[in-house]
Parts: structure tokens; C-alpha cells; sequence
């Protein structure tokens, strides 16, 4: 009876605690849309508000000032969010990995009833996007909300540089295009690797218990 009582009360802090996790991931999903969707409308409306100025300016020096102030600015904001969205991307598939671990205590517990389960007890991160339907590729980190945030900021950046260049310097057009687009492409490097980076170092904080078998591994 004792052995028994331990065992029920284990479950059910077990289903307690995955019903927090869900609503965990759910917050997570939930932030990342909500910031993605607020930079992109800031971005948005940047770009019609430089539409007027240049409308009413000829693209002289009011447009000049407002654009070497609203793209750095935006720029900063960009970085916030792309940070905030690895931050919860890394949340969410630690709360997964949780997950998955009270599943495979399920699974242990359905013996030959568990086949009934589709979701796998992997707790590893290949665990977690197998359970969500998705390949574990070496590109999966480039289809994120957080690398799309980082492609639009870089190319607002590569803009301000541009832009500046062309203002303080008096550089050619294609002198600034030039420079704007490598200091594009620079940004966007520089933050994917850091993306990379806080993904595997959250990786490295939790010990994977029960590993996706190698054949999980494939393309990676």
C-alpha cells in the first residue's frame, strides 16, 4: 500500500506539472508572436512615415534627420526582439524536454499499452521537434520567428549605415549601397551565430535522460 501510495501521488504530481509546462509553452508561443508582430508594425510604420517626409521634403534634410533617427532606433528594438525570441525559443524547447520525460514515465507505466501513445519520451532537443512534426536539420534555426526578425533588422541597419554614409560622407550611391549591404550581411551573421549559440548552451543546462536513437540524427 505504501509502494502504491507513493506511486499514485508521484502521478499526480507528474500530470501536474505537465499541465504547467503546457501552459508554459503556450506562453512562450504566445510572447514570440506578440513582439514579432510589434516590431513588424514598427517597421511598418516607419517606412509609411518616411514616405510622407520624403513626400513633403523632396528627400532633403527633414527626411535625413528623421531617417538617421527612426532606422538606429528601430534597429535597437530589433536586437531586444530578436534576443527576447531565442530566449523563448530556448524556454520553450527546454519546457518540451520536460515534457517529454513525464511522457516517457507515461509510457513506462502503459507497458504494451504504448503503442497507443503517437509523441515519443525523448527528452533531447530531436525529441522535442519530433514530437512537433519537424525534421532535425542543421537549417531548422533558420526558419525561426527570431532569424526573420534578424533578416528585416539587418537589412534596417544595413539602411541607417547607408543612408549615413551617404549624409555625413557625401558617398556615391553605389559606394553606400555597397557598404549598407555588407554591414547588412554582417548583422545578420553576427546574429544568427548568436542565436546558434544560446541554443546550445541551453541545450548543455539539461541532461538528456532518455536520447532519440541515432537514427533520429539523420541530417543533422
Amino acid at each position: 500500500m505504501p509502494e502504491s501510495a507513493d506511486r499514485a501521488e508521484l502521478l499526480t504530481a507528474l500530470t501536474t506539472e505537465h499541465f504547467t509546462l503546457q501552459g508554459a509553452r503556450s506562453q512562450t508561443v504566445s510572447e514570440s508572436a506578440s513582439r514579432a508582430t510589434l516590431y513588424v508594425m514598427a517597421v511598418s510604420s516607419a517606412l509609411v512615415g518616411l514616405g510622407f517626409i520624403g513626400q513633403v521634403s523632396e528627400v532633403g534634410d527633414v527626411f535625413d534627420i528623421f531617417a538617421l533617427t527612426v532606422l538606429p532606433t528601430l534597429y535597437g528594438l530589433g536586437l531586444f526582439t530578436f534576443v527576447r525570441l531565442v530566449e523563448s525559443s530556448v524556454e520553450d524547447v527546454l519546457y518540451g524536454r520536460a515534457i517529454n520525460r513525464i511522457r516517457n514515465y507515461y509510457l513506462e507505466l502503459a507497458g504494451d499499452q504504448a503503442r497507443l501513445f503517437v509523441l515519443s519520451g525523448h527528452d533531447d532537443p530531436i525529441g522535442v521537434l519530433a514530437n512537433m512534426g519537424l525534421s532535425p536539420t542543421r537549417w531548422r534555426l533558420y526558419f525561426t520567428t527570431a532569424t526573420m526578425i534578424a533578416v528585416i533588422n539587418s537589412v534596417v541597419g544595413g539602411a541607417a549605415v547607408a543612408l549615413a554614409l551617404g549624409v555625413a560622407a557625401d558617398a556615391s550611391l553605389g559606394l553606400s549601397c555597397g557598404v549598407g549591404g555588407a554591414v547588412a550581411i554582417a548583422s545578420l551573421l553576427l546574429m544568427r551565430r548568436a542565436e546558434y549559440r544560446m541554443h546550445v548552451a541551453g541545450r548543455a543546462r539539461t541532461e538528456t535522460l532518455f536520447p532519440s536513437p541515432p537514427i533520429a540524427h539523420d541530417g543533422h
